[in-house]
């Protein structure tokens, strides 16, 4: 089971709702849980209307710039039954900047495929001109998971091996 801040978990749906309060308190627990990894910033957009945005940015010091990595971390929600909040998609982004290498873990809709998992990983290029190719295969991750493999990445001073991961197949068939 998923940590109780996350909203993909067992209340018999995958993407079960979260009240106000159950959002507000997880991102809370977010921010302290990041913060001590760099400077953090964190952003609460739209949380009047139907889609809202929870964003954390934490930028990590390196050795020879003032900042070696930038951590994204982007959950997108939609207001859903009863004023519930439920996950739309998510997008976390690690970039080296000293090897200007990526390594991002995304899940939202692709090739016309809801809800889909999956990564990228190479050369640092801009997100939006390369959401259309390269997708790798990956599993649904928690934005504590991912922040602990991001981090292991940056202690070991070493670029994610992208060679690890498999292409993502969408079957556009069905």
């Amino acid at each position: 089971m998923l940590p109780r801040h996350w909203p993909i978990r067992d209340r018999g749906s995958p993407f079960a709702g979260l009240t106000e309060r159950e959002l507000r308190r997880g991102s809370d627990r977010l921010q302290d849980y990041l913060d001590p990894w760099g400077d953090l910033t964190s952003r609460d957009v739209g949380a009047s209307g139907p889609r809202r945005l929870l964003e954390f940015a934490v930028d990590a010091p390196g050795q020879e710039l003032n900042v070696g990595v930038e951590l994204v971390y982007r959950e997108y929600y939609s207001r859903g039954a009863r004023g519930r909040w439920d996950i739309a998609k998510y997008t976390y982004e690690y970039l080296d900047v000293r090897r200007r290498h990526r390594l991002a873990y995304h899940l939202h809709d692709v090739h016309g495929r809801p809800m889909v998992p999956h990564a990228h990983c190479g050369p640092n290029h801009d997100p939006a001109e390369e959401e259309g190719r390269g997708h790798l295969r990956a599993t649904l991750y928690d934005l504590r998971e991912v922040h602990e493999i991001f981090m292991r990445f940056y202690a070991s001073d070493l670029s994610p091996d992208c060679s690890t991961f498999l292409p993502l197949v969408v079957d556009r068939s069905s």
